[in-house]
């Protein structure tokens, strides 16, 4: 659908050519089509389905693998989604730019051909900022607890770290009414969809932490210096959006990061078994498999 991703976007305010220049032929497309991985080694990883990921060079963009059936879910709601993003320019939900597919040909006869599609994201954690924790947060609790070293920034943290640690995000009365209104649209949007298994995704950056500013030298200072302009600094951009990409804590030393990702599961008669056994042995509520309609409430309740 590709005059739908071009409106779609048309309304992010990306240019066909920029969109191009990060992610055309002469760029990841023509290293994946001449198997020269090399290249992307440093801005490739792969996530727990087993998808991967590729950061494009001037880290805009984001590309990740989808399977044939996540691939055919998003066409069949494109309609719907882009009547969502355009009448709610302030959703949080992952910005899709682009749905394409390679036919990946596995000898010199052509006589073997694998298709492989992916999508062009928009890169939430696209900022001269480092993040210095992350979150993955879906509402549940059961098995929603990172094992690893908590210290690495790099490792998503999950819903029983954020309450163990007794996080929150501070930005005040007023904003928290817009955004929970705003997140329970977008959840409600995804449970009409007969969607579930989505999460926000939260970068916290420390003002004046350690490493306040990628390829700063001026560190400390011109985070600082940074903050004190960033309730004005982008008027046009989603309320989530409008401080450097972030949102500004309302005593200004925190930038958060922030948006609905992993939006392409949907529940069926497979979810449905994994619903029905896991709910045998823990309690419903807190199983990250449940029906749309409880997913949803669940989600913004716990948001």
């Amino acid at each position: 659908a590709p005059m739908v991703f071009q409106r779609i976007r048309s309304s992010f305010g990306i240019q066909s050519d920029e969109y191009l220049r990060s992610v055309g032929p002469e760029q990841l497309l023509g290293n994946m089509v001449l198997g020269n991985l090399s290249s992307l080694s440093e801005l490739s990883s792969e996530g727990k389905s087993g998808a991967f990921f590729y950061y494009t060079a001037d880290g805009q963009f984001m590309m990740k693998t989808v399977t044939h059936k996540e691939q055919q879910l998003l066409k069949k709601m494109l309609p719907r989604y882009y009547d969502h993003i355009t009448q709610n320019p302030g959703t949080l939900i992952v910005r899709f730019l682009g749905l394409h597919c390679l036919r990946v040909q596995k000898d010199r006869k052509g006589s073997s051909n694998d298709k492989l599609y992916f999508v062009v994201m928009g890169n939430m954690f696209n900022t001269p900022f480092e993040i210095h924790r992350r979150y993955d947060l879906k509402g549940s609790w059961i098995g929603r607890v990172t094992h690893l070293d908590h210290r690495d920034p790099a490792v998503a943290l999950k819903d029983v770290d954020f309450t163990t640690a007794k996080e929150a995000v501070h930005i005040g009365e007023e904003r928290k009414a817009k955004l929970l209104a705003q997140i329970e649209s977008d959840s409600a949007f995804l449970r009409d969809q007969n969607v579930i298994d989505y999460s926000l995704l939260l970068g916290i950056y420390e003002i004046g932490g350690s490493s306040a500013s990628v390829g700063s030298a001026g560190g400390v200072g011109e985070a600082l210096a940074a903050a004190s302009g960033l309730a004005a600094s982008d008027a046009a951009a989603p309320m989530h959006r409008c401080d450097m990409g972030g949102m500004l804590s309302s005593d200004k030393k925190t930038l958060y990061f922030l948006g609905i990702i992993d939006i392409l599961t949907p529940y069926d008669s497979r979810k449905a078994v994994e619903h029905y056994f896991k709910a045998l042995r823990h309690n419903k509520q807190g199983v990250s498999c449940c029906p749309p309609a409880m997913y949803a409430e669940r989600f913004s309740k716990f948001m």
